[in-house]
């Protein structure tokens, strides 16, 4: 298949934004829905327009567009797309608005305005994003949007270098409904409404700084193959390969008033149509949305023609995860060119170690490919779990993958970013959740107490001082910004302690989706040790003597009291390859015992045929402590071991992107999620060739 690679432009600005403590919010004035039926009817997106007078041709530095969005959008200047930051409307960076709003800092292309003192136009259109949701009850019970800010889309603007804006008007435009997990609809035939004064609004309370982190972009351009399911009726377009993008179609000759469908899907069913259902928002597929929601909350876009030779569709604010597209209401079949996907993702360099690759054997060079699309795919602002039905930053995900991800690309500020959403998120209460920007998820957080309710499992929250510790390795020059980080450890391990002087935790998610499980407390407990060792070793890095000793202290009694609860002659608790290799790997087997511990793991592993069993976490801790303890071949026999379970699994069943489970799914699970990722990070080590 045809790849074309798009130039990109990285871009991050260093100066920093003046305070926009006293600058209004704009936006369109309308109030929010009464109701939750009503977030699902029409709602035209707004535009907004000003100019202002080019500055002298001789003024240096040219003038820059300072933005300031919750939700997302896409900008004009004098009739032509402003792609100073991104080609795609799905800007800005997704973060928690109340506490840390990110800006953009665009340049203003001479070639795009008007001679000096001419006056130029300035066009702005704003998309949900984020930042309005409708109220989706994930899994039936699960509202975002009563955990995230939220409101009406809004911006703040200024124009740095040059002069002021005149007044901003408004207008509603024919994109009428929008929405991340749902799609987005456009009715061509609608005109856009009349211009209007525009208003100041009530916007997010957080914090305006520069974006350092890099924007959402596209990075390769693939063309689909159409065919006919239904001649005249419904054809089924293939990219090729899953993975996370904008679509964009190309509509001959359609007749005005034509409605044409879009819905998207990783997979097909029997009968060739598209399966929609490993990608739907939050297991909504009985009518569990909430009033108003639709029965199954698929993503499918909408394009009422206009009736031109040839127009064009690309749905705006919105993102798909999809291998397929269904197109229903089409008369002729797209052409080869007419129906694309703009792969889309934070914009990242290449690390010295993903660049100069070259794998020992073929397999190492399939997986290595198939992570990369999927970790490609899951970097759409945050590190997600998966770009369908739930788009979100999971800490447990993050902290057994980031290293994966580094020996990729340069992780440095979309990792400091991370971090700085979970401390925002933890700035309140103290605890860190279970996700950043916090949801309402908070599954088995905490040891059961009703004043730790948006606590997350310590397996996640163990995900900030695990990022830490991994940018301060491989990022020297951002240790001290790293380490800034550490009174949000400090304190949540204070607190922790605190309600909970017993050293054993008691619950946690455990070890996600493995076959055979060590018990929850094993990995609860496991990780409660990694996250004070850690905030020990950050007091010590600080000169925090006082801190470490108190830290150093607590996580002797955590190891002590590991090995008294879980470890008997070698043997880890039920003695799982699960067990086995998360005590082993962060150092809880007694030295006396290290031995049978290593002898029972190889057991478990001879007993399946190298098959693994684990989950995301102890996938990881086993291929590392093998191969780290001169038991290569051992690590090498998983990573190539053939039938279920395993990666070359996945291959053969024609994965093109990593599943979220062993067990292949189509229905309930992701088939474009990184959490079996760390395979890569061990090919990167291990598999190249010498």
């Amino acid at each position: 298949m045809k790849r074309t690679v798009l130039a990109i432009a990285f871009f991050a600005s260093a100066a920093a934004f003046a305070d926009w403590a006293d600058e209004p919010w704009i936006g369109d004035g309308r109030p929010e829905f009464a109701s939750d039926e009503a977030f699902y009817g029409e709602d035209p997106a707004p535009a907004f327009r000003t100019t202002f007078v080019s500055p002298p041709a001789s003024q240096s530095p040219a003038p820059r567009l300072e933005l300031a969005v919750a939700g997302y959008y896409s900008a004009k200047l004098n009739g032509r797309p402003l792609h100073g930051v991104s080609r795609t409307s799905v800007m800005p960076l997704f973060s928690p608005y109340d506490h840390t709003i990110y800006a953009d800092s665009i340049p203003l292309p001479e070639k795009l305005l008007k001679p000096s003192g001419g006056t130029n136009e300035l066009e702005i259109a704003l998309g949900n994003g984020w930042y309005n949701l409708p109220p989706l009850r994930f899994w039936g019970s699960v509202e975002f949007r009563a955990h995230l800010a939220h409101g009406r889309p809004c911006f703040k603007a200024r124009l740095a270098g040059g002069g002021g804006f005149s007044a901003w008007r408004w207008r509603e435009t024919n994109v009428l409904r929008n929405c991340l997990y749902l799609g987005a609809e456009v009715d061509a035939t609608r005109p856009c409404g009349a211009w209007r004064p525009a208003c100041a609004v009530r916007g997010p309370k957080g914090r305006i700084v520069p974006r350092a982190a890099p924007p959402i972009d596209v990075f390769e351009q693939v063309p689909g193959k159409s065919s006919w399911l239904r001649e005249g009726e419904v054809q089924v377009v293939d990219f090729g390969a899953n993975g996370t993008g904008v679509p964009k179609f190309l509509v001959r000759n359609a007749a005005r008033g034509t409605r044409v469908e879009i819905v998207y899907g990783e997979r097909l069913n029997a009968d060739g149509s598209v399966n929609a259902l490993t990608q739907t928002a939050g297991q909504i597929k009985r009518g569990n949305g909430g009033p108003g929601a639709p029965r199954i909350a698929m993503q499918r876009d909408v394009y009422v023609c206009a009736g031109g030779k040839v127009e064009v569709f690309e749905p705006p604010f919105v993102w798909h995860v999809c291998r397929y597209a269904e197109v229903r209401g089409l008369k002729t079949l797209l052409r080869p060119g007419e129906a694309l996907i703009a792969h889309t993702a934070s914009v990242l360099r290449d690390a010295p170690t993903a660049k100069n690759f070259k794998p020992a054997k073929p397999e190492f060079g399939r997986l290595h490919e198939l992570c990369r699309r999927t970790f490609l795919a899951n970097l759409m602002g945050v590190q997600s779990d998966c770009p369908g039905r739930e788009r979100l930053g999971y800490g447990g995900d993050i902290s057994a993958s980031c290293e994966a991800f580094i020996l990729n690309w340069d992780m440095k500020e979309f990792y400091l970013k991370t971090l700085q959403d979970f401390a925002d998120e933890a700035a309140g209460d103290g605890w860190i959740t279970e996700t950043a920007p916090f949801v309402g998820i908070a599954d088995r957080g905490g040891i059961g107490r009703a004043d730790m309710g948006r606590a997350g499992p310590v397996s996640w929250s163990v995900g900030v001082p695990i990022l830490m510790d991994a940018i301060i390795r491989h990022y020297p020059d951002a240790k001290e910004r790293a380490l800034a980080f550490y009174p949000t450890c400090a304190r949540y391990v204070r607190q922790w302690h605190g309600l909970h002087p017993g050293v054993v935790v008691p619950q946690c998610i455990g070890d996600h989706e493995a076959l055979e499980r060590a018990p929850d407390a094993v990995t609860a407990t496991a990780h409660w040790h990694r996250f004070v060792e850690l905030t020990a070793s950050f007091a010590g890095m600080l000169g925090r003597a006082g801190d470490q000793a108190e830290f150093a202290a607590l996580d002797a009694k955590i190891k002590e009291a590991f090995a008294k609860a879980f470890v008997t002659n070698g043997v880890v608790a039920n003695g799982t390859q699960s067990a086995q290799a998360i005590a082993l790997y962060h150092g809880l087997v007694p030295a006396p015992q290290v031995a049978a511990a290593e002898k029972r793991l190889l057991a478990a592993l001879e007993k399946t045929g190298y098959g693994p069993t684990t989950g995301f976490f102890g996938t990881r801790y086993m291929l590392m402590y093998l191969s780290e303890h001169g038991m290569l071949d051992a690590a090498e026999k998983i990573v190539l071991h053939e039938g279920f379970p395993g990666w070359l699994h996945m291959l053969d069943r024609g994965a093109t992107t990593l599943w979220e489970t062993w067990k292949e799914s189509d229905d309930v699970f992701s088939n474009c999620h990184p959490m079996f990722g760390s395979v890569d990070e061990w090919i990167l080590k291990y598999g190249a060739a010498k």
